[in-house]
């Protein structure tokens, strides 16, 4: 949503809030960049590393894939609304964090005005 969103990682550490929260202003003060592009699917089969999240796949069967770049620092698929630049997004706060099982992480971000 515009207020809040949450981050699944992959991982069996704890996850140290100060540290997300100091990185995440880090990344928004950089005002980095977001841009998009198009790739096929084949192409996409054949780079199978930018597919990086958890449990939900690109979108498939129009032929084309949505790539979503923030300039020197990601790269993937996405189909999803994006901002034009990280500068855009404002005030991030980390929320709750939970344990959704033995490797699954989940930080809870709101985006304060």
């Amino acid at each position: 949503s515009a207020e809040k969103s949450r981050l699944d990682f992959n991982m069996e550490d704890t996850v140290d809030k100060e540290a997300v929260s100091a990185a995440l202003d880090e990344l928004v003060r950089a005002d980095h960049p977001v841009s998009c592009r198009w790739i096929s699917e084949a192409e996409l089969d054949a780079n199978p590393q930018l597919v990086r999240t958890m449990s939900v796949q690109p979108p498939r069967g129009k032929g084309d894939i949505r790539l979503l770049e923030i300039r020197d620092v990601d790269l993937q698929p996405c189909g999803g609304t994006h901002v034009r630049s990280t500068a855009e997004v404002g005030s991030v706060r980390v929320g709750k964090v939970e344990k959704k099982g033995r490797q699954n992480r989940r930080v809870n971000i709101h985006l304060d005005d």
